[in-house]
C-alpha cells in the first residue's frame, strides 16, 4: 500500500537520506548489499536525471534548487521563531523539501522475495511501484498562490530508495520490502516556470495509487506462478503461508495495533501518532545477524517461503490457463459502476479505478481497466460531471437521464396544470386556518400558501423543530374538505409513523413503490412525502412517474438535514429547478432561548458561530481519552435518563456508549444487574447491492435474510440462513437454513438479500432498547424505542414510547439493540429534552462528522444540548465539513421543447400533468 507523509523540511529529508534512504545497511537481503535507488518522474527525465540517485543532486533538490545549475527554482523559506497568540513561542517550518510516499509490499510478498530468495518478486514490486508513481504523477499540481486555484501540471521529480527490513521491535527487524519515494516540492507549468507543489490531490490519490500498485503486483506474481488470495485489507497475498508465521513476521504492525487498542485511538492520524511513539531506534544491525534471525524464524515454521517459491517455479513451467483480460476488465468496471453510483450520483474518477482494480485483482492490469473506462466514455455511458463540480468527477448517462426526467415531470406538470388552487373558495381557506389558533405566524402563512397553490408538485421546506406535523394536520383537513384522499409516505418507518400523527394514513415510501402501479380511478389524491431529503433519486423518479392526472404531491423536508443514503438529492434539486416551495422558519422545539439561537445558526450554515456560542454557554466538554470521554457521557446521561438522547456519528462508538451507559445505570440501580444474553443481528451496512453479488464479500457466520422467494434455491421469502462456506474463485456462497439443509448458489442470481453479523447483547429489566428493523406484525417501526419491563425464558415485555405494551420472543426478533445512543441519521425526526452529542475529531470515517450531523444532532434537544469531544480546537472544523451529494444534472429554469417531447413520449399513459396543486 501507499502512505504519504506530512511535508518534510529540507533538514529532515537530508537526515533521512543520510541515515536511512541511501544507507546500504537497510538492504540486508539484496544480493550485493547495495541499496537500490532510481530517479522517476517527467521533471527528472527533462533534467537528465536517470539511474541511481546521486547525493549531490538529491541535496540540491531538497533546497528547491536545480540539480545541475543550482538555480533556485522555488522560493526558499528559512525557519524563524516568533511570538504567537498568548505570548507562546512559535517556530515556523523551514523550506518544505518534499514528501515521502512509501509503497509497502504485503507481508507474504516480502517473505517470498527475501526469505525465499526469489529476486523476480523483488523486481515485480519494483515495476509495480514505477507504474503507480507514473499514474500518481498525473495529479501533480502547482501552487499558484493568492486566491488562484492550483494548476494541474502532471510533472514531478522523485527519488526512490528500496529497503527490505522494517524497524526493529525488541531487537528483531522483520523482513519488509518497501520503497521510499521522495517527491520533491517542485513542478513545472506549461509556460516553463517552476512552482512549489500543492499536494492536496496527491493525498487524495493515495487509494488510487495503492490500487494500481496492488493490481500490477498481483498480475506479475501470477505470471511468475504464484497463487494469489485477497488479504484482510484487500492486498494481494501469496498463498502458502500460515497465519501464525505471518503474524510472527509482523511484530511492528502488531505493536502499533496494540497501542491503538490500549489508548482507544482510531483513524489514520492516530495510527501515525502510534507509529511514531512506538518507533524503536533503527539500529544498523550486522547483515549476518538480521539474516540469522530471519532464517531461525523461518525454520521454526517449516521453511514455508522455500516451499512457496519452489511450487511457483514448478507451476510457472506448466501450461497456464489462457486469460481473458477484456472480459475481466468489463466485469470489473461494471461492478465498480454499480457499487459506486448506488450511493452517489457523482464520483471521483480515481474511485472508479480503485474499485475496479480491487474487483479484478490478479485478472486485470491498470492499463486494461483504463482502456475499458475510456471505451465507456466514448460510448457515452460515463460522462464528465457538471461544471459546478470541481476535480476529476464523473457521472453516468443513466443518472443524468433520471435526474432530467424528475425535473421534467415537475416542469411539465406545472406548465400544464390546473388553474385553480387546492381550496377553491378564499373564505373556506380563511376559515380553515382560523379554526387552528395553535398555528404560529410561519405555520399560518405556509398553510395559506399551500391552499392557494396551483401547481401539481409543491414543496414545504422547514427548519428542524418548526412544527411540520402540526402544519400538515391542517393541510390534511383542508385537502379532505375539498375532496382529496390524503396519503402519506416517508423513506423511513419512523418518519412514516411520525407523519401519521398528523392524521394522515401513512406507510413507507419503499412499501408504496413495492405495491406497483395502481390503475387510474379518476379520484383526486394528495400524496404527502415527508422527510423528502432522505429520498433517493431512484425512489423519487419511480414515485413521480407513477402519478395520475388527478394526483397532487406535497414534498416535505429540510434540505439542510441528512440526505439519502443512496444516490441523489432530488428534494434540493427540485427546489433548485424552481419547484414552488413554502417555508417554515420559526423554531418551536427549543424552549431554551440560548439553545434556540444555536440551532438557528446551524440552520443557516454558521457552524463556527454555533460552536462558539455553545462554548460560551458551557456546553462543550473536552476529554482527550476515549474511555474517559465515553464514561463522562454515561455519567451525564445517568443524571437524568428520562427523555435524554445520546447521538454519536458511527455505529462503533454508539455501541460502546450504549454498553457503558447500561453498566452505569446498573451501578445506580436504574437497570437490573440480572442480564439476559440475546443473539442479535447487526446489518453489514458497508455492502452495496453490487457488493452482495460478489461471494468474496461474504464471511462464514454471516446471516442472510431473503426478501424474495427463490425457485433455484428453494429458500422462501422472509427466511434466514447462515453462511457456512465462501468460494470466491467460482463466486458461490453456501448457506444453511433453519431446517439444517445446505444450499449453494451464485449470489448474482439471488436478489433482495440483507446481510448481517450476529452479535450478543446483554439486556436487563429497565434497559432502553431500540428495534433495528420493522416488526410489521407488531406494528413496530424501525428504530422505535422501548423500555424492558420483564424478561423470562427469552420472552421480553416492552413498554413502547407511545405507551403500548408488547411481548416479543427474542430469538424470533433478533433485530434489537440498546437504545440509549443512536447515530445521527437515526436521530433525525426524534425529539428529546436533552441531547448529548459525541464528536471524536479523530474518527476514521471523517465524512460522518459534518455540518448536517451537527445541525440534526444539536436540534434534537428541546431544553439542552451538550457536546463531548477529544479536541475542542478542531470541533468547528470537523463539524463544518460539507458532505452534500452532488447532482449529475444541473437543472435550468425552463426545459427545452426537445426534453418535454421526450418526457411526454415516455409518460404516454399519464396525460394531463397539469391538474396541479
Amino acid at each position: 500500500m501507499l502512505t504519504l507523509s506530512k511535508p518534510l523540511s529540507a533538514g529532515q529529508v537530508r537526515m533521512y537520506h543520510e541515515r536511512e534512504f541511501a544507507s546500504e545497511r537497510q538492504n540486508y537481503w539484496s544480493r550485493d548489499q547495495q541499496g537500490y535507488s532510481e530517479w522517476q518522474g517527467q521533471l527528472a527525465k527533462e533534467w537528465g536525471l536517470s539511474g541511481s540517485v546521486g547525493d549531490e543532486h538529491f541535496a540540491r533538490l531538497t533546497e528547491g534548487q536545480h540539480p545541475f545549475t543550482q538555480a533556485q527554482m522555488v522560493k526558499h523559506q528559512v525557519a524563524r521563531t516568533y511570538e504567537g497568540k498568548g505570548g507562546k513561542e512559535v517556530t515556523s517550518m523551514e523550506h518544505r523539501a518534499g514528501w515521502d510516499a512509501t509503497f509497502s509490499a504485503p507481508k507474504s510478498v516480502s517473505l517470498t522475495a527475501l526469505v525465499g530468495g526469489d529476486e523476480r518478486v523483488r523486481l515485480a514490486h519494483r515495476e509495480s511501484v514505477r507504474v503507480a508513481l507514473g499514474e500518481l504523477e498525473h495529479y501533480t499540481q502547482a501552487r499558484i498562490g493568492n486566491v488562484h486555484a492550483p494548476e494541474t501540471t502532471g510533472k514531478f521529480a522523485v527519488a526512490t530508495f528500496e529497503h527490505d527490513t522494517a524497524r526493529p521491535v525488541e531487537g528483531y527487524a522483520a523482513p519488509q520490502l518497501h520503497t521510499h519515494s521522495v517527491i520533491f516540492n517542485v513542478t513545472e507549468r506549461d509556460n516553463g516556470r517552476t512552482r512549489s507543489l500543492q499536494p492536496r490531490e496527491l493525498y487524495a490519490s493515495q487509494h488510487f495509487a495503492t490500487a494500481i500498485y496492488r493490481a500490477e503486483l498481483a498480475t506479475r506474481l501470477q505470471e511468475l506462478g504464484y497463487e494469489i488470495e485477497r488479504g484482510k485489507y484487500g492486498q494481494p497475498e501469496i498463498k502458502g503461508y500460515s497465519r501464525e508465521y505471518l503474524e510472527a513476521s509482523s511484530l511492528r504492525r502488531e505493536q502499533i495495533k496494540d497501542l491503538l487498542r490500549e489508548q482507544g485511538l482510531d483513524g489514520a492520524g492516530a495510527a501515525q501518532i502510534a507509529a511514531r511513539s512506538t518507533r524503536d531506534k533503527k539500529e544498523l544491525l550486522p547483515p549476518e545477524e538480521v539474516q540469522r534471525q530471519h532464517c531461525e524464524l523461518a525454520a521454526t515454521f517449516g521453511h514455508q517461503a522455500d516451499h512457496v517459491v519452489a511450487a511457483a517455479r514448478e507451476r510457472s513451467q506448466q501450461h497456464q490457463q489462457e486469460r481473458k483480460p477484456e472480459v475481466a476488465a468489463r466485469q470489473a468496471v461494471t461492478y465498480a459502476r454499480d457499487h459506486l453510483f448506488e450511493k452517489s450520483a457523482v464520483h471521483d474518477r480515481r474511485a472508479l479505478y480503485d474499485i475496479a482494480l480491487q474487483r479484478g485483482m490478479g485478472e486485470v492490469t491498470y492499463g486494461q481497466v483504463r482502456q475499458e473506462v475510456n471505451r465507456r466514455f466514448d460510448s457515452g455511458e460515463f460522462q464528465q460531471a457538471p461544471s459546478s463540480v470541481r476535480g476529476p468527477q464523473i457521472t453516468t448517462a443513466e443518472m443524468v437521464s433520471t435526474e432530467r426526467e424528475i425535473v421534467g415531470i415537475l416542469e411539465s406538470g406545472n406548465q400544464r396544470g390546473y388553474h385553480h388552487p387546492m381550496l377553491l373558495e378564499g373564505r373556506e381557506r380563511f376559515d380553515t386556518v382560523e379554526r387552528h389558533a395553535e398555528l404560529n405566524a410561519s405555520q399560518r402563512q405556509a398553510v395559506q400558501q399551500l391552499f392557494a397553490s396551483r401547481e401539481k408538485i409543491v414543496g414545504m421546506d422547514g427548519v428542524a423543530g418548526a412544527g411540520k406535523t402540526t402544519t400538515l394536520a391542517v393541510v390534511r383537513e383542508g385537502a379532505e374538505r375539498e375532496g382529496y384522499t390524503v396519503q402519506g409516505f416517508a423513506p423511513t418507518s419512523r418518519a412514516a409513523q411520525k407523519l401519521g400523527e398528523a392524521g394522515i394514513e401513512t406507510s413507507t415510501l419503499q412499501m408504496h413503490l413495492a405495491r406497483g402501479q395502481k390503475p387510474d380511478t379518476g379520484e383526486r389524491r394528495l400524496y404527502v412525502l415527508d422527510e423528502s431529503s432522505l429520498a433517493s433519486t431512484k425512489q423519487m423518479h419511480e414515485f413521480l412517474t407513477r402519478l395520475h392526472p388527478n394526483d397532487r404531491v406535497l414534498l416535505v423536508g429540510d434540505k439542510r438535514q441528512h440526505e439519502a443514503v443512496e444516490a441523489g438529492r432530488p428534494f434540493a434539486q427540485l427546489q433548485q429547478a424552481g419547484m414552488k416551495t413554502v417555508s417554515l422558519n420559526q423554531i418551536v422545539r427549543q424552549r431554551d432561548p440560548e439553545l434556540k439561537k444555536v440551532v438557528e445558526q446551524l440552520a443557516q450554515g454558521d457552524v463556527g458561530g454555533a460552536i462558539q456560542r455553545l462554548e460560551q454557554q458551557g456546553r462543550v466538554h473536552e476529554f482527550k481519552g476515549r474511555e474517559e470521554r465515553i464514561e463522562a457521557i454515561a455519567k451525564e446521561y445517568a443524571k437524568s435518563p428520562e427523555n435524554t438522547l445520546v447521538v454519536s456519528p458511527d455505529n462503533r462508538s454508539r455501541m460502546e456508549i450504549n454498553q457503558v451507559i447500561h453498566a452505569e445505570l446498573q451501578v445506580r440501580g436504574v437497570v437490573s444487574h440480572d442480564e439476559h444474553t440475546v443473539r442479535t443481528l447487526v446489518p453489514r451496512q458497508e455492502l452495496t447491492g453490487a457488493a452482495r453479488t460478489w461471494a468474496e464479500n461474504y464471511e462464514v457466520g454471516d446471516v442472510v435474510r431473503y426478501s424474495r422467494t427463490s425457485k433455484e434455491t428453494g429458500i422462501g421469502k422472509g427466511e434466514y440462513a447462515r453462511v457456512t462456506d465462501v468460494d470466491a474463485r467460482s463466486n458461490r456462497v453456501t448457506v444453511e437454513t433453519k431446517d439444517g439443509i445446505e444450499r449453494s448458489y451464485d449470489p448474482r442470481r439471488q436478489s433482495g438479500v440483507s446481510v448481517y453479523r450476529e452479535e450478543e447483547r446483554a439486556f436487563s429489566v429497565g434497559d432502553r432498547v431500540q428495534f433495528t428493523a420493522p416488526a410489521n406484525e407488531l406494528k413496530i417501526a424501525n428504530r422505535e424505542l422501548a423500555v424492558v419491563e420483564h424478561i423470562e425464558d427469552g420472552r421480553m415485555s416492552l413498554r413502547m414510547d407511545d405507551g403500548r405494551n408488547v411481548q416479543i420472543d427474542a430469538p424470533k426478533h433478533p433485530h434489537l439493540d440498546h437504545g440509549y445512543a443512536v447515530t445521527s441519521h437515526s436521530s433525525q425526526g426524534q425529539t428529546a429534552d436533552r441531547v448529548l452529542v459525541h464528536v471524536d475529531t479523530e474518527l476514521a470515517a471523517k465524512d460522518l462528522l459534518n455540518n448536517r450531523m451537527a445541525y440534526v444532532a444539536v436540534s434534537r434537544g428541546a431544553e439542552d444540548a451538550q457536546l463531548f469531544t477529544n479536541d475542542r480546537s478542531k470541533l468547528w472544523q470537523a463539524l463544518g465539513r460539507d458532505v452534500s451529494q452532488q447532482s449529475a444534472h444541473e437543472p435550468k429554469v425552463a426545459l427545452s421543447s426537445e426534453l418535454h417531447q421526450g418526457i411526454e413520449q415516455k409518460q404516454e399513459p399519464h396525460h394531463g400533468f397539469g391538474l396541479g396543486l
